[in-house]
């Protein structure tokens, strides 16, 4: 079973014709998406119609749910910003920058 959270942003995506990005950050990967995406069409919150994809009327009503059940306080309406996370270095790494990528 999909969490509420991730379930909005994936009808978000498909609303919007967004990037999935922020579910392969959430550790999906391509497969598990399409899987998702074809379990919504099954459930007619989405249509995938001459080669577009897009929310149906249940759709948009689910994500209003979904953004009302959501817990009060800034991660309400706050999305978090997952393309900027990056993993943790151990204290002894030193990086080393491409010297192509260096502007000096």
């Amino acid at each position: 079973m999909i969490e509420p959270n991730t379930k909005l942003l994936l009808l978000k995506i498909i609303k919007f014709n967004g990037d999935v990005t922020p579910l392969l950050n959430l550790d999906y990967d391509y497969v598990q998406i399409s899987g998702l995406i074809q379990k919504e069409i099954e459930d007619k919150n989405a249509e995938y119609n001459k080669g577009n994809l897009f929310l149906t009327e249940k759709g948009n009503l689910l994500i209003q749910k979904l953004e009302k059940d959501r817990d009060p306080g800034s991660s309400s309406w706050i999305e978090p910003e997952l393309a900027s996370k990056i993993t943790p270095i151990e204290k002894d790494f030193v990086y080393l920058p491409n010297r192509k990528e260096l502007s000096f």
